[in-house]
């Protein structure tokens, strides 16, 4: 099964951003969109979760049609985002950020599961979320996401002004998630290198479109990928 986008036309009122875009992520792998500032990569996520309207377009979960849910029905269906700069609670501690991230299942809680996946969480459960460096924060966003057991995960720049350290654990628990089999998760990063190490495949996204799409190594080393993002591609879009 698979989180799978076909055609996915969107933008913002008169603005079209992205343009009859597809991609899959089969169950138990990662596809990492990368492209320059603009391209439509957040756009993306936005529509997949209800976020934006979308024109035109499919996006099916496990066979199932799930454009055009409202964002609460999304959760239930099993579609998790973590959005960019995290956006925890500041106010409210570590634990109750992480039981709101299980609302829509609060009697299939994975919570020692995800507490296993950060540990650095656990002794921070009752200090104020605020309080937290951003690398713990943007593992408490994720590990919240995660208390809903979602069948696909979108994440947008999980890697954003964080310390190297802190990106390599981040990475390594998505790594963890893949191989887990149990969800499809889409990766929209900068930094590639990041991206790459976890990745199966990839998409470069430019002016709305998929314009490149492969395996990281195929991709990495690319002319084309260079060009995405330096101007090249995406020189319109940004």
């Amino acid at each position: 099964m698979s989180l799978e986008i076909t055609d996915l036309t969107a933008g913002y009122g008169q603005l079209r951003v992205l343009e009859k875009l597809s991609c899959n992520v089969p169950t138990g792998s990662i596809l990492a969109v990368v492209g320059a500032n603009g391209a439509g990569k957040t756009t993306l996520l936005r529509a997949v979760d209800g976020l934006i309207p979308a024109s035109s377009g499919s996006v099916t979960l496990d066979g199932e049609q799930i454009l055009g849910l409202a964002t609460e029905k999304l959760a239930r269906r099993g579609l998790a985002h973590v959005p960019e700069n995290r956006l925890v609670f500041p106010g409210l501690s570590v634990q109750d950020n992480l039981v709101l991230g299980a609302w829509s299942k609060p009697r299939n809680a994975p919570f020692d599961e995800t507490l296993a996946l950060f540990p650095r969480l656990v002794p921070r459960l009752a200090q104020a979320a605020g309080s937290l460096s951003g690398g713990e924060q943007q593992m408490l966003a994720i590990g919240r996401a995660l208390m809903s057991r979602p069948k696909a995960l979108l994440l947008d720049e999980p890697s954003i002004g964080l310390a190297p350290k802190a990106v390599v654990e981040i990475m390594d628990v998505l790594a963890r998630l893949r191989d887990s089999g149990d969800m499809s998760i889409l990766l929209v990063e900068q930094n590639l290198s990041a991206a790459f190490r976890v990745a199966d495949r990839a998409i470069v996204v430019a002016h709305g479109r998929v314009a490149l799409e492969g395996s990281p190594d195929e991709l990495m080393n690319s002319p084309e990928v260079r060009d995405a993002y330096f101007g090249g591609l995406d020189a319109k879009a940004s």
